[in-house]
């Protein structure tokens, strides 16, 4: 591989959470005459065209404890380790972005060893508002750890941390809503789910089985978006053409700003690209975390939105009740009892993340 003027290695991979702010600020390096490269793992692979980055799959694995699952989750690590020691060598980058993952361990050690002999800084984008496991490591090694939220949870603020936001894919602000759709003409409600980058088969099963008990008139007016795994699309297809609603359902959506700037309610998980996408189109929505989620960090993510008075936070455990019914329905049937959620979106700033990340690191 040909050596490039300013080499910088992009790391992320696992789910489009960690991806898509790396493609984001890939693509402003880019405009900025700075080549780069994405390091990613064959998950993280799968949420980009690979001809229009350039990018380096490694071996990686989460750690898991489980018997053999364990010697083969340490067996991946090494490979990775040995493989990224190997571009490293090679190519001589300049600096080294993690945004974090599983699929930053092995890159990120290897980049301490060698760190001083090639004079390689690291830096770090934590898209989370509970410090990742791998960052939280490593985070003795980083020159600078540019945040998302300001008030990280487990990383003291101090004159590494830099509250930078979180940078979005290109050509969000195409779809920015210019006002709430309320218009007494237009009875439709147009609801979104879906689960983040992988879908979520509890999400979708428990909003439709709520949806199957309103009221039929109240069914009548919606227009159902949602993303279902997709090894389920065919059951959940059917399911909905039972209950005789207006639906699209697929397991990805490649125009999904499209999708979110023509809804009236996102019911979704509360990952940090999620977040982040429902603030800049100004969409409200029932945040639902993922229980499993990492240090349970969807539930922070979602309390910070909650907080404004721009989202509902209902914990999964609680989803499928009466209560979360009522209210469901009485939104539908009234747009209006979302306008306070439009207005404190609005109320947001959000930063120019690619811009303060760059100045910190290229000027």
């Amino acid at each position: 591989m040909k050596k490039k003027k300013y080499n910088t290695f992009l790391v992320a991979g696992g789910t489009g959470g960690h991806i898509f702010p790396a493609l984001s600020f890939s693509d402003f390096l880019k405009s900025k005459g700075v080549s780069n490269i994405i390091i990613t793992d064959d998950r993280g692979s799968k949420y980009f065209n690979k001809s229009e980055y350039e990018n380096i799959k490694i071996s990686a694995s989460h750690l898991n404890k489980k018997n053999l699952n364990f010697v083969k989750s340490i067996f991946l690590l090494l490979i990775g380790f040995f493989e990224f020691i190997i571009l490293l060598i090679r190519e001589r980058p300049n600096q080294i972005i993690s945004f974090g993952s599983y699929v930053a361990f092995s890159p990120l050690l290897a980049t301490i060893i060698f760190k001083n002999i090639f004079n390689i800084k690291i830096y770090f984008h934590e898209q989370n508002s509970v410090i990742g496991k791998v960052h939280k490591i490593f985070h003795f090694s980083s020159n600078k750890i540019f945040l998302t939220y300001e008030n990280t949870i487990g990383i003291k603020n101090d004159h590494k941390t830099i509250y930078s936001g979180f940078p979005l894919r290109k050509n969000i602000n195409e779809f920015k809503k210019d006002n709430l759709n309320d218009s007494e003409l237009d009875k439709t409600f147009n609801l979104f789910v879906f689960g983040g980058s992988q879908g979520s088969l509890n999400l979708s099963k428990i909003i439709i089985d709520l949806i199957k008990s309103l009221p039929t008139e109240t069914k009548k007016n919606i227009n159902l978006t949602i993303q279902v795994p997709k090894q389920y699309l065919e059951n959940f297809k059917k399911i909905l053409e039972d209950i005789k609603i207006n639906f699209e359902i697929n397991y990805f959506y490649k125009d999904i700003y499209f999708k979110l700037s023509k809804t009236d309610l996102c019911i979704c998980r509360s990952g940090s690209s999620t977040i982040n996408e429902l603030i800049s189109l100004k969409v409200p929505s029932i945040l639902v975390p993922l229980p499993i989620a990492s240090n349970n960090h969807q539930f922070y993510n979602a309390k910070f939105l909650e907080n404004l008075g721009s989202a509902i936070l209902i914990e999964e455990k609680y989803l499928e009740s009466d209560k979360t019914l009522e209210m469901l329905e009485n939104i539908i049937k009234d747009k209006n009892l979302l306008k306070d959620m439009y207005v404190n979106l609005n109320n947001i700033k959000q930063l120019d993340s690619n811009k303060i990340i760059f100045e910190e690191i290229y000027q």
